[in-house]
């Protein structure tokens, strides 16, 4: 059954974004009528939202929001457009993983042991926290939420009894919120802010621009620039994802499994492109996937570990795709003449 919470966090974001009716206001009408925990549900998530749009108090906050700003003022004259691409549907190799391959931490209820214990006192009082060089890493935060870094990652919490707040400095992070109405979760990232209250989502930045992606409740977004509603504030549901580009605001649909599989060490590809595939993986396995020109335009699909790019070579090689070669620590792939489709889907 879906979360009271997560029901009428949906309901208010129809309604903030003008999707209402008369039908749905009937429908969530019957909703709250029909258990008193659903009306308490809607009133709390309508005392969160009021909380999440106000001004945070807390000096700490203020400062972070501050840096974010000076560090991100615009260069209007140097913004620029960006486009989109269309995807081509295409066959490919399939891989098939148990549904259990991807794993959200967003359970709350359980009592930490004395190691994740001491972990949390860290956490409390240490300003900044970073990635090895290879390996993601789970961060276990005072009140049970949890924030899942990415390889390359780093983060810099304000984070007390009275607050919750987070920057990322540079790579992707997912975060568990544990639900809070009267705190607040903010995560800063360039020239974007995003604040939930009790939800599950990712945040990204890269010289590329920054992301946001929900896979769990509802997430207020502040931008730098303007979203196509013309406003700077968006409210995005699970399933979508913002990206702030240089010059524009990109809103788009996602596949929850696909886009958060990375904190589970894993990756999904439907019909996508080899080169593509390739440079989405080669990070983890120190850049040893070369793919020949000849074979960038493979359409793959298949769930695979981040870092077995061995097993992708030797799974191409067994469905007649490509041909492997190994050298100076290279996987080299080249295209098998006729097999397998070339029309791909490009990763944009």
């Amino acid at each position: 059954m879906a979360d009271r919470f997560d029901v009428a966090a949906a309901y208010l974001a129809r309604m903030l974004s003008r999707r209402d009716s008369p039908a749905m206001q009937s429908e969530m009408d019957e909703w709250e009528e029909a258990a008193p925990e659903n009306r308490k549900a809607m009133e709390d998530v309508y005392a969160a939202w009021d909380v999440a749009g106000s001004t945070q108090d807390s000096p700490e906050i203020q400062q972070m929001l501050a840096e974010m700003r000076e560090r991100t003022q615009p260069k209007r004259e140097s913004w620029l457009r960006s486009g989109t691409g269309k995807w081509a549907i295409a066959a490919g190799l399939v891989a098939m993983v148990s549904a259990s391959a991807v794993v959200w931490f967003g359970k709350s209820g359980s009592t930490p042991g004395a190691s994740e214990q001491a972990q949390i006192a860290a956490v409390a009082n240490d300003p900044q926290i970073l990635t090895s060089a290879k390996d993601r890493r789970t961060i276990r935060l005072p009140d049970g939420s949890r924030i899942t870094l990415d390889r390359d990652s780093s983060i810099r919490l304000a984070y007390s009894d009275n607050q919750r707040g987070v920057t990322l400095q540079n790579g992707r992070a997912h975060f568990a919120v544990h639900k809070d109405a009267s705190r607040p979760f903010i995560v800063s990232a360039g020239r974007l802010t995003a604040t939930a209250v009790g939800t599950a989502f990712d945040v990204s930045l890269s010289p590329k621009g920054e992301g946001v992606m929900i896979s769990e409740g509802i997430v207020r977004v502040v931008t730098q620039l303007p979203a196509r509603h013309g406003g700077h504030t968006t409210l995005l549901n699970a399933g979508m994802k913002l990206v702030q580009y240089a010059g524009s605001v990109e809103l788009t649909p996602v596949d929850i499994m696909q886009e958060s599989a990375w904190t589970d060490g894993k990756i999904i590809f439907s019909s996508h492109c080899l080169t593509d595939v390739a440079r989405q993986m080669n990070p983890y396995a120190g850049d040893a996937l070369l793919v020949d020109r000849d074979a960038a335009r493979i359409a793959i699909s298949g769930v695979f570990d981040l870092n077995n790019v061995e097993g992708l070579a030797h799974a191409l090689e067994q469905q007649g795709l490509a041909t492997v070669r190994h050298q100076n620590g290279k996987i080299i792939i080249s295209r098998v003449p006729a097999a397998g489709s070339t029309d791909c889907r490009s990763l944009t």
